[in-house]
């Protein structure tokens, strides 16, 4: 599957300046890595950065709200946490970026997804 997500620079507080964000890809963390959440695979100014959707938040609000979220959706907030996580100060380098119920639900409502 291909899916629309715009390359961004971002200023990076704990990076001292811009960096330059790609999304590369979304897989199950499931199969990959025993982990039970969906990955987006950035990379930041070359650094592989993952954001992993929590499966249970997701899993709640398709079955408990009936409120399914695309890929592309996913791949879309996970931009955006991303993008707010370095506008923080966080440097999220070599790490995994957990993305919880509250803060999906947060971002997907701001993005008009929810």
């Amino acid at each position: 599957m291909s899916y629309v997500v715009t390359p961004f620079d971002v200023s990076a507080k704990a990076l001292g300046g811009p960096v330059h964000c790609r999304f590369v890809h979304l897989l199950s963390g499931i199969a990959t890595r025993h982990s039970d959440t969906i990955d987006c695979v950035f990379l930041m100014d070359g650094k592989r950065v993952l954001v992993a959707i929590s499966c249970a938040a997701l899993a709640k609000l398709r079955e408990g709200e009936n409120k399914p979220l695309s890929d592309q959706q996913l791949a879309d907030i996970a931009r955006l946490h991303l993008r707010r996580t370095l506008e923080q100060g966080y440097d999220p380098s070599g790490s995994e970026l957990l993305l919880g119920e509250e803060e999906l639900r947060s971002l997907g409502k701001g993005l008009g997804y929810l």
